[in-house]
């Protein structure tokens, strides 16, 4: 009895200092935890919403998000990332050297691929910083088999708190069901 309460109580307690550290949607709260991105993921270069909306070329934008996250909204002509995504791109006749900028919801679940892309050749691939919640949040254009909107799957509650809540467009399920 006493490790269960102990487990409780150490939960908890994250749950408290996690809710404090992101607490809010505002840019520095995400700009922190993309810095924090990058400390762990040094290997993956960025580029930042403001660098992707002015590019000259045409990057492949690859969403690593799940399909009901990807069917809420994404960035004009991004692809779905399959499982095996490095096969998938090589079906789509992609060079290794194409531009491709990941994304996902905050940017870890992209970085993972994007390292991962990296190891099988792709040399230029970028995570987005901030990825999708970033992009919303600076209500930049996001689209669906619909055509444009303007709401994001907040993907829970705890990563949703980096999203404004304005843009949530899915009830998320509670944190821990």
């Amino acid at each position: 009895m006493r490790v269960r309460k102990l487990i409780l109580i150490l939960s908890a307690g994250f749950i408290g200092c996690f809710e404090t550290a992101c607490g809010d949607s505002s840019p520095q709260a995400l700009a922190a935890y993309s810095a924090s991105l990058k400390a762990e993921f040094p290997d993956v270069a960025t580029i930042t919403t403001q660098d992707i909306s002015t590019r000259k070329d045409s990057p492949l934008l690859l969403d690593a998000r799940e399909e009901n996250e990807f069917a809420v909204s994404h960035l004009s002509g991004a692809v779905l990332a399959e499982k095996d995504c490095a096969a998938q791109l090589t079906r789509l006749g992609m060079t290794k050297d194409r531009p491709i900028v990941v994304y996902c919801s905050v940017g870890y679940r992209s970085a993972v691929l994007a390292r991962s892309l990296q190891k099988e050749g792709f040399t230029n691939v970028r995570n987005l910083a901030g990825s999708i919640f970033a992009w919303a949040n600076e209500d930049r254009p996001l689209f669906n088999a619909d055509g444009t909107t303007t709401g994001v799957h907040p993907f829970d509650l705890l990563w949703g708190r980096y999203l404004n809540k304005s843009k949530w467009q899915w009830k998320p399920d509670p944190v821990g069901s």
